[in-house]
Parts: structure tokens; sequence; C-alpha cells
């Protein structure tokens, strides 16, 4: 029943934004749930997490220009996202302070090779969605950090980095842990 559930939800999300692509979404956790909208070449990943710890894998023919996973979560312990060789992990401490964000890439032999990135082509945009405003919160944000935890009824907005569109990548996995659950 979740999977046809969720199976309609991708068919309508995909179709909102007239010509945009499919995205299929799976979520690692059957009490999570999701929505994929696209319009204006975005779309947007709304993703409930019960238990606050969660994973998904998105897959797409082609992607559109921005892609952003929203996570109905009150705070962000740590995020992981992967495509291709590229692993990016970050996250904001319960203090509001972003966690140093990390790059890791496979080399031709397989091994991992882990580093701070040089470029700020890595970096994925983070923003606190509360119900009075947004706030940004994420690794090059500057400024005022909202209190944490978010408000009940906010959201983490998480926009994958220009890096993950230089090449055609037919999917993503994105791994989540909030620190208030």
């Amino acid at each position: 029943m979740v999977a046809v559930a969720l199976l309609a939800a991708l068919l309508l999300g995909g179709c909102a934004g007239g010509n945009m692509p499919a995205i299929d979404v799976t979520l690692d956790k059957h009490d999570d749930k999701v929505t994929v909208t696209t319009e204006d070449g975005r779309a947007v990943i709304d993703v409930t997490s019960a238990g606050g710890i969660g994973g998904l894998t998105a897959t797409a023919d082609a992607w559109p220009e921005a892609v952003v996973v929203r996570l109905r979560l009150r705070g962000l312990e740590g995020l992981e996202i992967r495509y291709g060789d590229v692993t990016i992990a970050t996250g904001v401490s319960s203090s509001g302070q972003p966690s140093a964000l990390t790059l890791s890439v496979l080399d031709e032999d397989g091994n991992v090779q882990s580093a701070s990135p040089s470029s700020d082509v890595y970096y994925p945009n983070i923003q606190a969605v509360t119900p009075d405003g947004t706030t940004a919160v994420g690794p090059l944000a500057a400024g005022q950090r909202p209190p944490f935890p978010l408000p009940e009824g906010s959201a983490l907005e998480i926009t994958l980095p220009p890096h993950f569109h230089r090449d055609d990548h037919p999917s993503f996995t994105l791994q989540w842990i909030d620190f208030y659950r």
C-alpha cells in the first residue's frame, strides 16, 4: 500500500512541471514519507522523517537545474550526500554552528581520499525554513542563525551542490541524523 501511494505521489510530482523529468525516490525507512514536486527548473523532494534518522535514494534520467531535499526535522547533526565517486559530509551542531564540510572521493585505485573542499562548487546550500521565515544555517551561511531546536513546523532545505550538475549522475543518496529525535 505504501509503495502504491509513493508511486502515485512520484508520478503526480513528476508531472507538476510539465516537461520536467520524473524523479523516483526510495526511502530507507517505511514510516518516512515523501512527495516530489517539479516546477520552473526546480525539483523539491519533501521528506517527513518519523524517527529523525533516515536516508533516501533519488533517481532520474535527467535532473532539473536545482534539486532541493526538504527534511522536516528540527536539527541536523549529520548529513551525507553521495553521487558518483563523491561523498560530502556535514551537519549543524545543536548550538547552531556548522560542522566542517568534508569531501571524499574515490581515486582510480578505489581508495578513499578525504579533505576539506577547496572550492565552493562542492558546498550544498542548507537553509532552515521556519514558520516565521527563512534563515541560512549551512556551511557557507553568514549572519543570524536560528535557535536550535528549530521551532515545530520547521524544515531544513538542502540544495545539491553545483558539482552534482557537472556530470550526468543518474542518482544520489542522502543520509541524515536529527539530534532532536
